[in-house]
């Protein structure tokens, strides 16, 4: 109780705060520009300390000022007290802004998309811990601290759902097979080449009806439930897959993948950012993210279309 009573004859947080200002710069109108008052003010702050302790803390001349003894005391104390208090605000800060964010996606959408640029992210967001994790079928419902990255037809239901990116799909291969099957028109029909296809036959389907080739033929079809396995395959000289022209365009430039032909469809399914409906208002990162994805996306396919021209 005594120590508290003590405080009560402490001078005001405002004054010691321009006295260690002072006593770091040496000078009032240096003081004066950090705390932004004016050179007027720190002296009448200054002057009440002294007033208060009775004492005289600096000596002043023409030029400049120094601390007397007594400053020397009150400076260390005030240093020290100042940096205790400025750890624990930065700690409290901190722990207030952490916000956690789980952003679960297949393995070829978070290594086309995402993994490239998240530290420009996480660099613009200091407050966002995020959790990269690998987004597989049958999955439960998002959490409060979830993002999906979905593909599919259909939009899910009980959630908030947005379209993020609708494919167009090129047919790509190894240049290892185009080199050696005499061209990109007849390695589309040769009847050894294998169609790589994503889930189901429909994209390579609709693909072929729409560049006017028969899709009925001696054609095996090899079929993949993930897309960055289908990409490994064709660069392995495996078959002819459907890619995202956007997405392969490093495999293009870099002469890992040739594309065969510029035409595309685009399939029904597509990406989607899928979350809790709550977190759209409540959670900031859900919406910073989201923004990022976007504006990242649209990057990467006016990169492929400048590229590619």
């Amino acid at each position: 109780m005594q120590i508290r009573a003590a405080r009560r004859g402490l001078p005001g947080l405002k004054a010691l705060r321009a006295f260690e200002a002072v006593a770091f710069h040496g000078s009032f109108t240096q003081a004066a520009d950090e705390l932004a008052v004016s050179q007027g003010a720190v002296s009448h702050q200054i002057k009440q300390i002294e007033d208060n302790l009775g004492v005289l803390l600096f000596h002043r001349s023409a030029r400049g000022v120094s601390l007397t003894p007594q400053g020397l005391l009150l400076r260390e104390a005030a240093e020290q007290a100042f940096d205790k208090i400025g750890e624990v605000v930065s700690l409290i800060r901190a722990d207030r802004k952490t916000q956690i964010l789980r952003v679960r996606a297949g393995p070829f959408f978070a290594m086309k998309v995402i993994a490239p640029s998240i530290s420009e992210f996480m660099k613009a967001n200091p407050g966002v811990q995020l959790h990269l994790n690998n987004l597989r079928d049958g999955t439960i419902m998002p959490r409060s601290d979830d993002v999906f990255i979905e593909y599919g037809v259909n939009a899910p239901s009980g959630v908030f759902s947005v379209v993020i990116l609708h494919e167009e799909l090129v047919p790509v291969c190894s240049p290892s097979l185009l080199e050696n099957d005499g061209g990109s028109g007849r390695l589309l029909m040769e009847a050894s080449i294998a169609r790589l296809n994503y889930r189901d036959l429909e994209d390579w389907e609709k693909w072929l009806e729409m560049a006017g080739l028969e899709a009925e033929g001696g054609h095996p079809n090899l079929v993949f439930d993930d897309q960055h396995t289908i990409i490994e395959a064709a660069r392995a000289g495996l078959g002819i897959a459907l890619a995202d022209r956007a997405l392969i365009q490093e495999d293009v430039a870099r002469g890992r993948i040739c594309v065969l032909s510029e035409r595309f469809i685009q399939p029904r399914a597509c990406y989607r950012l899928v979350c809790a409906e709550e977190n759209v208002a409540t959670k900031s990162c859900v919406a910073m993210f989201h923004e990022w994805l976007v504006q990242e996306i649209t990057k990467i396919q006016k990169t492929a279309v400048t590229e590619h021209r």
